[in-house]
């Protein structure tokens, strides 16, 4: 007992003369302290955030390309056990003719329902409207497109679509859970002056491709606790002979 009060008086004594010392280290320890804590609490912030506007605006769980695939093929992708929805549209890469704009651009082109809205990675509309079924130039962009070349509503811009030249206006910007940042192919790094997200009727869309009764492109949302990579292999084996290409989750959308 006696060791450890004359212990004790010596530090007393230490932190008496280091003083200023002790102080620094124990503001540094609380700086990494609190640096920790409102690490934690943002982190935790954007992913409830991220997943209530995933969950809001139904993100697809896997997604899968084919080159054609006829509609009827729906209801047995529908009863892929842990399947909950399904939903079937026309995507395709189109090149882009920007006015005073000499860069090669490319975009890709996705269809949207000609009624009602979409069951799967629904848009976030921040101006405008959706395309009118009958109207096959009318187009939604995605925003940070039309923030780079300082389009609105009402800009008209170019698109090769299946080879042809077509005029296309805008008639809406919006954010969609399926692209929050957008890579162009071939390219490393995002760059939305030179690729773009472009959203048009279906109907228009089928008719420029002749995918009228068919789709290329999958989504899928699954039951909870089901195992996505068993859902995968069975959606792989049903597309396979359609030219499907690897299935694939939400970590490499």
């Amino acid at each position: 007992m006696i060791g450890m009060r004359a212990l004790d008086i010596k530090l007393l004594r230490d932190l008496k003369r280091l003083w200023a010392q002790a102080l620094a280290i124990a503001l540094v320890v609380a700086g990494g302290v609190a640096t920790l804590i409102l690490a934690v609490g943002s982190y935790r912030s954007l992913d409830e955030t991220r997943a209530a506007y995933y969950e809001r605006n139904r993100f697809a769980d896997v997604f899968a390309v084919v080159n054609r695939v006829p509609k009827t093929l729906l209801d047995q992708v529908a009863e892929i056990p842990g399947v909950a929805a399904v939903e079937a549209r026309i995507a395709k890469l189109a090149l882009l003719d920007i006015p005073d704009y000499l860069e090669p651009a490319t975009a890709e082109v996705i269809s949207l329902p000609d009624i009602g809205e979409s069951k799967l990675n629904r848009l976030y509309m921040r101006l405008g409207r959706t395309p009118e079924p009958d109207r096959a130039d009318e187009v939604i962009v995605n925003e940070t497109f039309a923030r780079a070349h300082g389009f609105g509503i009402g800009a008209r811009f170019s698109a090769i679509l299946n080879g042809r030249k077509r005029e296309l206006t805008i008639v809406g910007t919006a954010l969609s859970p399926e692209f929050i940042y957008t890579v162009g192919p071939g390219d490393i790094m995002p760059d939305d002056r030179r690729f773009a997200i472009i959203w048009m009727s279906e109907k228009a869309l089928a008719g420029a491709y002749n995918l009228e009764g068919a789709f290329s492109s999958l989504g899928v949302k699954l039951l909870r606790g089901v195992s996505e990579r068993e859902v995968i292999s069975r959606l792989d084996a049903l597309l396979d002979r359609y030219g499907g290409r690897a299935a694939h989750g939400r970590k490499d959308q």
